[in-house]
């Protein structure tokens, strides 16, 4: 079904992180310390992101959600959290957003409460001995890749459509998702050009994003973080993503931009 109008273009007026400024993200993985109370971001694109996210869980949740019964436990544990660290008004299981949207926590799977509640796309991966493989999601905003092929897959498989994901970041990636501690999550950003600003952009393994190139350009930046359960100890891969026109850049940025490639990504 095809998206309401309104959700084509929903675009931030700046940016939280700018990837391409910072040297400590630049080495891949590039991931740095996040504090706890940092995890969740709220942006003023906030209202129509969640919009979309619910017609999306709505009408496309094939699409936007998959979920296997090994990553039960661990979906319920971080709804849990998310609802707890959220601090929106809470009346018995009804919980309020800020853009006054109310959602009833018994009505839903705990995945998809939990991704009504944040911007921020959610991942359960869990540990298979030798590897951190997918068992879960909630990615309404995918950048150019689809939930379901990913399902199942080792972080080295998912990747495996990106040439710079070699054997020698598999290994750091791997190591990093092994040392996560509960305590302590981590966060990592990539920036993205687009010439379709849509957020929802899902496809298969292989098709190229269509670039047009008279269009204008439109940065995608995603704030991607990495936090250990307490309890079940998968490990939750948020993605917070933020879209801006290229024009609102200065032209010192755009020089910047001009000179460097965009970050591995699966888009």
């Amino acid at each position: 079904m095809k998206a309401p109008a309104r959700f084509a273009e929903i675009l931030n007026e700046r940016l939280s992180v700018q990837a391409w400024m910072d040297p400590r993200l630049s080495r891949l993985p590039g991931v740095q310390p996040l504090a706890l109370e940092d995890w969740l971001l709220i942006d003023e694109a906030f209202a129509p992101q969640m919009a979309y996210r619910d017609w999306l869980l709505e009408h496309e949740r094939d699409v936007v959600y998959q979920q296997t019964p090994q990553a039960d436990s661990a979906a319920q544990e971080l709804c849990e959290l998310i609802t707890a660290q959220c601090g929106f008004s809470t009346d018995g299981h009804i919980i309020t957003r800020p853009d006054g949207i109310q959602i009833d926590q018994t009505r839903d799977a705990a995945l998809v409460t939990a991704a009504r509640l944040t911007q921020m796309d959610l991942c359960i991966l869990q540990d298979a001995g030798d590897a951190h493989v997918l068992t879960a999601g909630v990615m309404c905003f995918p950048s150019s890749w689809r939930l379901a092929e990913k399902m199942g897959r080792s972080l080295m498989s998912i990747h495996s459509p990106v040439a710079e994901y070699d054997a020698r970041i598999a290994i750091s990636v791997q190591r990093m998702f092994k040392a996560i501690r509960m305590e302590q999550p981590l966060w990592r950003a990539n920036f993205l050009i687009y010439t379709d600003p849509d957020l929802h952009q899902p496809r298969r393994e292989g098709v190229p994003k269509p670039i047009k190139s008279a269009a204008p350009r439109y940065i995608r930046v995603e704030r991607q973080s990495f936090r250990r359960l307490p309890k079940t100890g998968a490990v939750v891969f948020g993605i917070h993503t933020s879209i801006i026109a290229a024009r609102r850049l200065n032209e010192a940025t755009f020089k910047t931009l001009a000179g460097l490639k965009p970050d591995v990504g699966l888009g």
